[in-house]
């Protein structure tokens, strides 16, 4: 039976998350290095699913900490004695981040000498988990936080300045390891898959990274007593990075060529402002050779004073759509691989060009809701919205289009 355009992308989408999912991941490490453990942290989004992977090939491990957001630990976790479970907030820090940071102290310092650690990490692991320096309250720290998440910068730039008010960021908990053996596995949810970026670097000294010139947070940082400088020599720590957006769309494209689907992978990384993005891979579509084309990257949004529903990947299917309208033989997907696109249960969307005629229908403006960062109202009002639940990985945004001969 012939699959329909949405058919065709969403499964697509879930090959791409198969390659890379957490679980998958640290299995094959673990199986490929015969590698054992006494203790190990699992911190993000695709933690728990990481744990799992350690559990499924490990005899030797004798306590974990789970750092987590809510309501995505199996029972099977929270059952297993070995494990203390910590759920934490994203995107914003709160008082449950600083009380996980506490947790992890408190674990890495319970670890007798000479035993080894294990330290899983992905995407979320800046919110999640956080030890502010001398003088910063949690208000300020969620100031921060919700005006670097406001502020249009890349993933990048925000843990960069994320770095600059932790304790534990940057390399800083390098500081409170005392493990004689240590490997970290990191899920990649950063351009060039650099491992001082990704979670802001909680076993990676970086204390050179160049900032930009935010005001706010220059004047914010002044404020405060100076950091002291991070022991690099303290620890050496063997860092594995196990999957990427790279794995994922390579995935993906197999899976289309063997679909009989000619399929284009475009090297280009996406970033920069989702509406702008949107149109312009719209319009370089009109013209595009027959098959499935696929982009990953990141972008981002410059929200207003009170921004609506949606996300990044929304607003960049959104505005996609105003440029295919009427263009029947193009369908676009763009999608966070974490499951989760801003402040709505959505993934992202899937956009034909039909789309923009369905929400006039219900009376809806959609130059306005772009403009408002409202996106999420409109697709889920026509429901060309995509929802896949938590998917036990995150290794950024992908944009798959498919065109019809």
């Amino acid at each position: 039976m012939e699959l329909t355009a949405r058919e065709l992308l969403t499964h697509l989408f879930q090959t791409a998350l198969d390659e890379v999912d957490g679980r998958h991941r640290v299995q094959l490490w673990c199986r490929d290095n015969n590698a054992q453990f006494e203790y190990c942290v699992a911190v993000g989004k695709a933690a728990p699913a990481m744990l799992q992977g350690v559990l499924d090939c490990q005899n030797s491990l004798k306590q974990a900490l789970l750092i987590c957001p809510p309501a995505q630990c199996s029972r099977a976790l929270r059952k297993d004695k070995r494990i203390t479970v910590v759920e934490s907030s994203h995107p914003v820090p709160d008082q449950s981040s600083l009380d996980a940071g506490e947790s992890l102290l408190r674990f890495l310092a319970s670890i007798p000498q000479g035993e080894k650690l294990l330290v899983l990490i992905s995407g979320g692991t800046s919110s999640l988990v956080e030890v502010p320096v001398a003088g910063l309250s949690l208000a300020q720290l969620q100031q921060v936080n919700r005006h670097l998440l406001a502020s249009g910068k890349n993933i990048a730039q925000m843990n960069a300045w994320r770095k600059q008010f932790s304790q534990i960021k940057g390399g800083g908990l390098l500081d409170y390891v005392q493990a004689e053996n240590c490997v970290q596995l990191l899920i990649s949810d950063v351009q060039n898959d650099e491992a001082a970026v990704i979670g802001s670097g909680l076993l990676v000294a970086s204390d050179n990274q160049a900032l930009d010139d935010d005001v706010f947070l220059h004047e914010l940082l002044s404020s405060l007593p100076s950091k002291s400088k991070i022991d690099t020599q303290s620890i050496s720590v063997e860092t594995h990075i196990i999957a990427t957006q790279q794995q994922a769309m390579q995935a993906l494209c197999e899976e289309a060529e063997q679909m009989g689907v000619a399929c284009y992978r475009h090297d280009e990384f996406l970033c920069g402002e989702a509406s702008e993005e949107g149109v312009r891979i719209a319009q370089w579509l009109l013209s595009a050779p027959a098959g499935v084309h696929i982009w990953g990257g990141e972008t981002t949004v410059t929200l207003p004073e009170q921004p609506g529903i949606g996300g990044r990947n929304q607003q960049f299917a959104l505005a996609a759509a105003q440029v295919l309208d009427g263009y029947h033989d193009i369908s676009l997907l763009a999608a966070g691989t974490d499951g989760i696109d801003g402040n709505t249960p959505c993934a992202g969307a899937v956009v034909y060009g039909s789309t923009l005629q369905a929400a006039q229908k219900l009376g809806m403006d959609v130059a306005q809701a772009l403009r408002d960062a409202d996106a999420g109202k409109v697709l889920m009002a026509t429901e060309y919205w995509l929802k896949t639940g938590p998917t036990n990985t995150n290794v950024m945004d992908l944009v798959i289009a498919y065109k019809r001969q």
